[in-house]
């Protein structure tokens, strides 16, 4: 067993230490250093003979002499101003079991150097070891000594020795152990891959010479962290050769056993301050792997580890992997199931699908702020992803010299992260808010120009001071830290570093702590892109466009859309702000209570009233939308290898008479009545390219239509079939809407709520088309109700404009159009019901009459609908009844609220 674990195991032997006698043991001992004697009769020279300390019959061995030492040579006369050779003593540093070591300087030259005493024992021939060590290629980690001296020290009982004295140069820095407890130290995901990279290559280079360190524990690591400069870590006190009768394997071991302590040090110090933050997902995955791999039990040598570490091939073969598994697991689009932007993991396959409505992406592409608003699956996301900069698109619709978009999908929980529940100590909720979004926009920019840079779009900037000296205010002083760039390019640490920052201030807001350092504002934002133009050739003239897709409610709450909208209020020319959301799921309010103003502040772009058909002087002609629609899925056939991109070779070019048909069959309850072909399709998608492509994916698959299938029309049972299995499952969707909403005092279910109501305008619908066809006079044509229109314009019961307002968000009733009422010929908003959800109720896809409302009669509607199809129908089923005035009720309502 080495001697230092063996004394460690017999502390009982070191009881004497703590007798009072000491002194007289040591004086009655006689040893005499030079000549290696002792008193063999004395009670301490016994003990050390029984422990096999000794040689002979007066001599004591290595150990022994080591043992001695620690007892009786503590260095005391090296006192403050003592001269040892050519350097004065300052003060002590630090003792050990093998060494003591001083602070001093040098006589003449003033030069600060640290003399280490190695203590008699201590080490074979620490000359010898010295040569070894001097002559390896270590680079400045370890700190070698510059000089070697003999000095003469006594013992507490007066007894003299020389010992060997190194002498060091003093490094300045912080130890390891403070590095880590310092909060003010912002580890970013890379100070552990720098400090594996430095520290395990210097071990490496040890080893392989046979060397080791031997006194590797925290405090002989200095970390040294300037401005401007890589953080570097170096070695203290190297003892080979001196670490008494240890084995080299043992001290090998010791090596490597601390060496993984102090990388799990990092990595625990990282948890501590990111724990909502899987350090996988902090470090990446590359790195992640070969830590963990390291950090095991089968790792036997530093050679080993730093073998694993730097095995550039086991990533290569997990992405490999990865792909494969991606590839079976998840094959790529081959049809029109592929609907939502989101769930293209590509984005230049989404580039590549995009069909914009030219006159619509005009007016978004245009330097304003923008709220692009409109249906469900009109297509908000695809128009403000295609202004967003992705450095991997090759084709992309914007040239980001121009436009630069920084794009944000809120529905993937980007902003969600930021709790609403508690307060900060001393801060205003708000100005924290504001703070993290700002810090999001800055993280979020840096790493599209790290992703850029690799895919050299940006060329690399020659100098990086003004970046860095900007982010530096948002860290607490020594400031941003930067690891090699061997390592880490110099932009990737920035972005790096903000995503720690603000990860950390994330869950200091979320804890309700006060936050450190300056609090960011959109004026930061504002300075942060003129640097970034002043620094970044290819973005000297480029503005900036910040995209937040998905920004209303559940996905970002309103505290966060008020920060937002302090980014919209503050645009100027250098940057703007354009958003998407679900109609009155977004308050447009900044966090001051500023209500924003549209067409001031901000411009809507309403996607489902720019493709509202009606009049030309009211809306777009049917030859445009359908022309329009059709490019969207020919452009898909063509991409996914149709042996056709004309859809009307597969669903037949219908006019646009077969509407009246349908409807007159439909109303007069006739078998034949069929959802199918072209024309019909795409008015039942009803300006939703998503509705459109998923009718079409499902006629297909009804239809057994393949890429390499011969075009020919889809016989009209299976079209009607599948139109008819969509429209039925979005009905059904509907009650599964999440959430609850209050009604008459109680929490329903909106699901269940929407549903109902959907169910009473969809029958009622339905009954009057019924009605209408029985009372049909020859040459006639028949009306279609698809519409509410409203009688007055008072105000509903707050429950039941909720109620009619989700009916809007959900898509279920378009709320875009104002009319003139055949009534009063004043001005009022209708609702349409969806036309996806015609083929569920049975009825056309013509809006040609109102059905008109008062406040009451929609309040029950909205609130009690088995009531109001109740009464509405009763009516209805009278024989010659020529006025449909419908319900005449009291508003108790029967339905369960």
């Amino acid at each position: 067993m080495p001697l230092n674990r063996e004394i460690d195991a017999r502390r009982g032997l070191l009881a004497i230490s703590a007798r009072d006698d000491l002194e007289v043991l040591l004086r009655e001992f006689h040893y005499d250093w030079n000549n290696n004697v002792a008193e063999p009769s004395s009670e301490l020279f016994q003990i050390f003979e029984a422990e096999g300390w000794t040689e002979g019959d007066r001599a004591l061995s290595r150990g022994g002499r080591l043992v001695f030492g620690r007892l009786a040579l503590h260095f005391q006369e090296f006192k403050a101003g003592t001269v040892v050779g050519s350097y004065v003593i300052e003060r002590r540093l630090r003792s050990g079991k093998n060494s003591v070591i001083f602070r001093a300087t040098h006589r003449l030259l003033g030069t600060p150097v640290a003399l280490k005493f190695i203590r008699p024992g201590a080490s074979d021939d620490i000359a010898a070891s010295l040569i070894h060590v001097s002559g390896l290629n270590v680079g400045e980690t370890v700190v070698m000594p510059t000089d070697v001296i003999e000095a003469s020290a006594r013992d507490v009982v007066g007894g003299e020795t020389t010992v060997t004295c190194l002498v060091f140069p003093m490094v300045t820095g912080m130890s390891f152990r403070d590095f880590l407890g310092t909060p003010a130290n912002h580890l970013n995901s890379n100070v552990v891959v720098s400090f594996i990279r430095q520290i395990g290559r210097a071990l490496e280079t040890l080893e392989a010479s046979g060397a080791y360190h031997g006194d590797l524990h925290a405090e002989n690591i200095i970390v040294i962290n300037k401005p401007n400069q890589p953080l570097t870590f170096r070695l203290l006190d190297i003892s080979y050769g001196a670490v008494g009768s240890m084995s080299l394997e043992a001290s090998r071991n010791s090596d490597l056993e601390l060496f993984k302590q102090h990388i799990w040090s990092i990595l625990t110090a990282q948890k501590q301050r990111i724990p909502n933050v899987s350090l996988r997902r902090f470090i990446g995955t590359r790195y992640f792997r070969h830590i963990n791999e390291i950090l095991s039990d089968k790792v036997r040598s530093i050679s080993e580890l730093m073998s694993i570490f730097e095995d550039d091939l086991d990533y290569q073969r997990y992405l490999d992997e990865k792909q494969r598994f991606v590839g079976e697991k998840f094959t790529p689009p081959a049809s029109f199931r592929l609907q939502r932007y989101e769930e293209f993991i590509d984005p230049s396959i989404a580039s590549q699908l995009f069909v914009p409505f030219a006159e619509l992406q005009q007016k978004i592409n245009e330097f304003s702020n923008v709220y692009v608003s409109g249906n469900r699956g009109s297509g908000k996301s695809t128009y403000l992803a295609s202004l967003a900069f992705f450095p991997t698109v090759e084709r992309p619709t914007q040239d980001f010299k121009q436009t630069f978009g920084i794009y944000f999908p809120c529905r993937q929980g980007e902003l969600r992260a930021i709790s609403p529940a508690l307060d900060l100590v001393g801060l205003p909720r708000v100005v924290a808010v504001l703070h993290i979004v700002v810090l999001k926009v800055i993280r979020r920019t840096l790493e599209i120009l790290v992703e850029a840079m690799a895919r050299r779009k940006i060329v690399a900037l020659p100098d990086y001071a003004p970046i860095r000296e900007f982010l530096d205010r948002f860290l607490p002083t020594p400031g941003l830290i930067t690891v090699g760039s061997d390592i880490l390019p110099e932009m990737e640490n920035f972005a790096s570093t903000m995503l720690r920052v603000e990860l950390d201030q994330l869950r200091m807001i979320n804890n309700g702590m006060t936050l450190d350092g300056r609090h960011a504002t959109p004026s930061d934002v504002i300075a942060f892109f003129e640097l970034l133009r002043a620094n970044v050739p290819e973005l000297a003239g480029t503005r900036f466009h910040i995209l937040f897709d998905d920004a209303g409610e559940p996905y970002v709450d309103r505290e966060i859309q008020r920060a937002i909208n302090e980014l919209i209020i503050t645009s100027n020319a250098l940057y703007c702000v354009k958003l998407t959301a679900e109609k009155n799921t977004y308050v447009f309010e900044s966090s001051r209570g500023k209500l924003l103003e549209n067409g001031h502040d901000y411009y809507e772009q309403d996607i489902s009233y720019t493709l509202f058909l009606g009049p030309r002087t009211s809306g777009l002609r049917h030859s445009m939308l359908e022309e329009y629609f059709r490019r969207i899925v020919g452009l898909r056939l063509k991409y996914f290898g149709y042996a056709s991109e004309d859809i009307r070779d597969y669903l037949g070019a219908t006019p646009d008479s077969s509407l009246d048909t349908l409807t007159y069959r439909l109303g007069m309850g006739r078998r034949d009545a069929n959802y199918y072909g072209w024309t019909t399709v795409w008015h039942i998608a009803d300006r939703t390219p998503r509705n459109l492509l998923e009718l079409v994916s499902e006629i297909f698959a009804a239809g057994d239509v393949e890429q390499n299938t011969v075009p020919h029309e889809v016989p009209i049972r299976d079209q009607n079939r599948a139109v008819r299995t969509i429209s039925d499952k979005r009905l059904q969707s509907i009650s599964q809407i999440p959430g609850a909403i209050q009604i008459n005092g109680r929490n329903v279910s909106l699901g269940n709520k929407l549903f109902d109501v959907t169910l009473a305008i969809g029958s009622t619908f339905h009954s009057y088309l019924q009605q209408d066809a029985r009372r049909l006079q020859h040459g006639d044509r028949l009306r279609q109700h698809l519409a509410i229109e409203r009688n007055e314009l008072v105000e509903l019961r707050p429950d039941a404009d909720a109620v009619l307002q989700k009916l809007v968000t959900f898509g279920i009733l378009d709320s875009s159009r104002i009319v003139y009422s055949r009534d009063d010929s004043t001005k009022k908003p209708i609702y349409v019901l969806n036309r996806i959800l015609c083929p569920a109720f049975g009825i056309g896809l013509r809006r040609d009459d109102h059905l008109r409302l008062s406040k009451s009669k929609l309040e029950q509607l909205l609130l009690f609908p088995h009531d109001f199809r109740k009464n509405g129908t009763k009516r209805l089923r009278q024989e010659n009844h020529a006025e449909l005035e419908l319900f005449g009720y009291n508003l108790g309502g029967t339905d369960d609220a």
